[in-house]
């Protein structure tokens, strides 16, 4: 894995708007009513294996209660992008090191190709690239002059942006409903359910009008923080589902004369 502010800078972050303005204010809750559960277990069909006892039932509505009120809301996610195969968005990017005193502020557009396929495109004057094929996931830091390449699946990517790319969040992390931070939303802190070298904690800032609409912009910011305490964050605007993205969106050859760490 990666080491250094300037590696864990590069790296996408979890929100979509600058810390400093704030997230976008969220759409008030709608009346529809939300989406089933995607997680809820069902009774094996008679026909199948037999009809279940009575005791069997009583163990799956049992398992179903036991759900709290922040996975559910993870599963409501995860069943907007359920199907799909692909997302973008813009994105406004913060980095935070805990013990430095700058704040890296970044933004540009993000694309996914599930399931763990991935492309930041900074906007200028920013060079830094982040691609992934599928295997392996390249970041380009222009100002060092290297590029790290490291397995996709030993990064942040497939656990913290999991509800775009991948099997979705609510598999991903044991998730609680945040009541302190301040946030026209819900806000669902996510601990891993296996240890990750990239995260301690992810937050994820849902829009509850969104989410009703099974609209594809519900997560409107990811805060990413690592076990020294480096917060990593995006905000997300115009999430969208497009038909098709172009494959050479997912590939990238860095500048002759950069240095190539694996």
């Amino acid at each position: 894995m990666w080491s250094g502010a300037s590696v864990s800078a590069a790296l996408p972050s979890a929100d979509p708007l600058p810390l400093r303005a704030g997230p976008a204010s969220a759409s008030a809750p709608a009346s529809a009513a939300a989406p089933p559960d995607a997680g809820a277990k069902k009774p094996r069909d008679a026909r199948d294996a037999g009809a279940p006892d009575a005791g069997v039932i009583s163990a799956l509505n049992a398992g179903a209660a036991a759900v709290g009120p922040g996975q559910k809301i993870a599963q409501q996610v995860d069943a907007i992008f359920a199907g799909k195969k692909t997302f973008s968005a813009r994105f406004k990017q913060q980095y935070t090191p805990k013990f430095a005193g700058s704040v890296k502020d970044s933004s540009g557009t993000v694309f996914v190709e599930r399931p763990s396929k991935i492309s930041f495109r900074y906007d200028p004057p920013s060079k830094n690239r982040i691609v992934s094929d599928g295997v392996t996931i390249k970041v380009y830091i222009a100002d060092d002059g290297q590029m790290f390449e490291t397995p996709t699946q030993k990064t942040q990517y497939p656990g913290a942006l999991a509800f775009m790319m991948g099997n979705g969040i609510a598999g991903s992390f044991d998730f609680a409903v945040n009541g302190q931070t301040r946030y026209d939303g819900v806000v669902l802190d996510g601990k891993p359910l296996t240890p990750n070298p990239s995260y301690e904690t992810v937050m994820f800032f849902i829009d509850r009008g969104l989410l009703s609409a099974r609209d594809p912009g519900v997560v409107r910011r990811v805060l990413i923080v690592d076990a020294q305490g480096n917060k990593n964050r995006f905000d997300f605007e115009g999430g969208a589902q497009p038909a098709t993205i172009d494959p050479a969106e997912f590939t990238f050859t860095p500048p002759p004369g950069t240095s190539i760490r694996r």
